[in-house]
């Protein structure tokens, strides 16, 4: 059925996933058994039980890793629980972030609150970006933070770069130390062991005897002005890092899951375009006017509820897929459909990339880009076959 193909094409989760690797979905995903290699998991809830012997790369409502992961963890979530020891990076997104076993390399997260626990210890640096941070934990490398709220209970074994709303120090920085913020607190175990330069908008603060081996500086160059605050640079810095991320995991799933279907549809773009176009239009706007309909009829609630989410989701998704259809359309094309999947995602990567910044353009790329849309999702509607429906109704 052709709204089911879409669905499954709309209801596409973040997550990534390498040239070699096991793949699990669904709504409630459980892993008790030891995965021998990279692991890419989707699903409404994850959790993970059992050592990864590779890379994990997850995305879920809720994530909960409560065993040894012997590489990266790439993880984007709701609520995601990090409780297994991490023998390398860890890059994480969500709306809580909590970290509580050793990580070995650095760590990257954004999210709306981050806490690393007490006893955790970070061998790497931290980058990190939040609306509430607490960090009680231990820290070898260097710290940089763009956060609403930082509070600094641990140990940091180099440099710290902080800058917020509110910065709360009560734990130890062994290398010089930056701090800008409206407000600076000072706990009573906060200790500077070098140079620290700070603003606040009071343009004061009494360090006391918190600073051991150097001394406090009020910098004005430090100073945000409101409407202009410079923490955020770092933290959209961050979170455009993580959107290519996610793009070019989205693509990676895609090609994995409808590779044929994709290179079916570029063939037929190909060869019929402006059908193509034409059907894309008339998808646009009819799956719009359906919805209202459906909305209208108590009996159509629930379809039009579907209807909107699905299309709002494929709308989302439009580059992604508009960029994946154009690899297709070249190996197609121009290499005999002689392409390996990894070609095929890294060319829809840097494909993406260019379509994204030529969209910035007024008005011919917002236009280039709806007719390369249009295009798109009227050829996948034309590869999808209706004809076992058919033939299945006349018998």
């Amino acid at each position: 059925m052709k709204l089911t193909a879409l669905l499954s094409l709309a209801c596409i989760l973040l997550s990534a996933v390498h040239a070699f690797c096991q793949m699990r979905s669904g709504e409630n995903v459980i892993i008790n058994e030891k995965v021998p290699n990279d692991l890419y998991v989707a699903g409404s809830n994850v959790t993970v039980n059992a050592p990864i012997d590779g890379d994990l790369i997850v995305t879920g409502g809720t994530v909960t890793i409560n065993d040894t992961i012997t590489q990266d963890i790439m993880v984007a979530g709701g609520t995601v629980m990090i409780n297994g020891y991490v023998k390398d990076d860890v890059r994480c997104a969500g709306g809580t972030v909590r970290l509580s076993k050793n990580v070995e390399g650095d760590v990257v997260a954004a999210g709306s609150n981050i806490t690393i626990e007490k006893g955790v210890s970070i061998l790497g640096d931290l980058y990190i970006a939040g609306g509430e941070v607490v960090l009680d934990g231990d820290v070898n490398g260097q710290i940089k933070s763009a956060s609403g709220t930082l509070t600094l209970n641990g140990k940091a074994g180099k440099d710290i770069d902080c800058r917020g709303g509110t910065l709360i120090m009560n734990g130890t920085v062994a290398g010089a130390s930056i701090l800008a913020a409206r407000e600076i607190q000072l706990g009573s175990q906060a200790q500077f062991n070098d140079d620290v330069r700070y603003w606040n908008s009071a343009e004061s603060l009494d360090f006391g005897n918190a600073v051991r081996n150097g001394k406090a500086t009020f910098d004005s160059s430090l100073k945000m002005e409101t409407g202009k605050w410079h923490y955020l640079g770092f933290g959209s810095l961050l979170m455009g890092l993580w959107y290519l991320g996610t793009a070019l995991i989205m693509i990676i799933l895609i090609q994995y899951l409808f590779k044929v279907t994709f290179s079916k549809a570029a063939n037929i773009i190909k060869n019929a375009s402006l059908k193509s176009l034409g059907l894309g239009f008339l998808f646009l706007i009819v799956v719009p006017v359906a919805v209202i309909v459906c909305f209208i009829t108590i009996v159509g609630l629930p379809v039009g509820i579907l209807l909107m989410i699905t299309f709002i989701t494929v709308i989302i998704l439009a580059t992604v897929i508009v960029a994946l259809l154009i690899a297709h359309w070249i190996n197609n094309t121009n290499y005999n459909s002689s392409w390996s999947s990894r070609k095929i995602i890294l060319a829809a990567f840097g494909i993406f990339i260019v379509l994204k910044l030529a969209s910035l353009t007024p008005f011919v790329g917002p236009l280039v880009m709806f007719l390369l849309a249009c295009m798109g999702f009227g050829g996948i509607l034309q590869s999808i076959s209706w004809r076992r429906k058919q033939m299945t109704a006349g018998t």
